[in-house]
């Protein structure tokens, strides 16, 4: 099973991110200092860049998964409803996650694994939901596996409840984009500010080289500089710790 709280680079990921954090480096080394030995200063960072980009990465699986998932459970429930089993309507629930989702489709893949631990394995279905559950971290997945093993230990109507926990999860799904849609709103303002003093410096190396260059051949220059530097690194990670809101 996946674990959604974990996510590994590929080797490509991992070139792609360390050439792109170096021409990045080196971009700012000569806007800031004209000066590309300056880029190394980003060197120090790059574990706690590469966990933000990892961050992202999984924040945006579990997204991706809480939609397939929902999906997932509207199948199940046609299917149960028409006299099959769990593990039947996993096996039938999968061809359609792929044609919706592709082929990469990570619920695609767990039930793939956990159909294939019920029919070859011959566990039994609740316990292979669990460790799909407890692999996703997600409390919507969690609460679904409760509700599917009591109402299999107690004889309740099994389709009722996977209807009412699809509602639920769409119902969440749609609070969490009008919050993503506000959020979206101020990250670009404040990605504006962020910014600015970017494109002000850029624009005036390519309007009035002159103008501004004792920023870079004075110490009290190189200094307002790293000032500008370490300014627009807090703006930034404000914004993130606003905008970031779990629901």
């Amino acid at each position: 099973m996946t674990d959604l709280g974990e996510y590994t680079f590929s080797n490509k990921e991992d070139v792609l991110f360390y050439v792109s954090l170096t021409v990045l480096g080196l971009a700012i080394s000569y806007l800031l200092y004209r000066n590309i030995l300056f880029a190394v200063v980003i060197i120090p960072f790059t574990r706690r860049i590469k966990g933000f980009v990892k961050q992202t990465i999984i924040r945006n699986r579990r997204r991706k998964y809480m939609a397939e998932f929902k999906d997932f459970l509207f199948m199940a429930s046609t299917s149960i409803g028409s006299g099959r089993s769990m593990k039947d309507a996993i096996a039938e629930s999968i061809p359609s996650l792929i044609n919706i989702y592709g082929s990469k489709s990570i619920l695609a893949g767990d039930l793939t694994k956990a159909h294939e631990r019920m029919e070859k394995g011959g566990e039994n279905d609740v316990s292979v939901l669990q460790d799909l559950s407890e692999a996703s971290g997600l409390e919507d997945v969690h609460d679904f596996v409760t509700i599917y093993s009591i109402c299999k230990t107690t004889g309740a109507s099994l389709i009722t409840a996977l209807n009412k926990a699809a509602a639920v999860i769409m119902e969440k799904m749609s609070i969490d984009r009008e919050i993503e849609e506000l959020i979206k709103r101020k990250e670009s303002e404040g990605l504006v500010i962020f910014a600015m003093p970017v494109l002000i410096i850029l624009f005036l190396n390519l309007t009035s080289p002159d103008y501004i260059s004792p920023l870079y051949e004075t110490i009290p220059g190189r200094i307002i500089m790293t000032a500008v530097a370490a300014s627009n690194i807090g703006i930034y990670t404000i914004i993130q710790r606003i905008t970031n809101v779990e629901i």
